[in-house]
């Protein structure tokens, strides 16, 4: 599946992320189908705690620009600030189809850095709750992770749910982390 080009004078550059244009995949991951999931990441190797999972490059789009997309463009895209997206033009990899679960294996090292939270064994999804990097207008959706604590739906405002803040401190997108403290701030006032 190629990617749409998105019209460049709508762009916002960042250049943290103009260097290198690849995304990166750890080795081992495959896309598979499954009838509940759909296409999601699989490990065929065991992946340690803090390995890093996924790299994710391209150029930044506006959250406008982001929203006038066909919802499967959407799907693709990685939320990397406050009304901030990360596109790429390239063919889809594996890291692409990394799917939500309300009990994720991997967390944020930065903005575009996905890593293990824990050790992830052979044969396991890759998953990261979008909680942790989503607060855009069109998250919303019904979740179908399947999970034990699945909250049923997920919501453009997940990232103020008191247990997930502290299930999470540490792993959030550093754009929610600071979404979290300043609302935190807020509440203390």
């Amino acid at each position: 599946m190629k990617r749409r080009c998105w019209h460049t004078l709508l762009v916002v550059r960042n250049p943290e992320t103009e260097g290198n244009r690849e995304t990166f995949s750890a080795d081992g991951l495959r896309v598979v189908d499954h009838p509940r999931l759909g296409r999601h990441v699989i490990s065929d190797r065991p992946i340690e705690a803090r390995e890093v999972v996924a790299v994710w490059r391209g150029y930044e789009i506006t959250e406008a620009v982001a929203a006038s997309l066909e919802r499967s463009e959407r799907d693709q895209l990685l939320q990397v600030g406050i009304g901030r997206f990360l596109a790429n033009d390239d063919d889809l990899c594996a890291v692409d189809f990394i799917n939500h679960s309300c009990e994720p294996n991997c967390g944020f090292l930065d903005a575009t850095t996905l890593v293990a939270m824990r050790r992830i064994e052979a044969g396991e999804s890759i998953t990261f709750d979008y909680a942790m990097s989503d607060s855009n207008s069109f998250i919303s959706f019904d979740c179908a992770c399947g999970s034990t604590s699945c909250r049923g739906r997920l919501e453009r405002d997940d990232w103020q749910r008191p247990e997930l803040q502290k299930q999470y401190s540490g792993w959030f997108a550093p754009h929610i982390a600071l979404l979290i403290r300043e609302h935190s701030n807020l509440d203390g006032d």
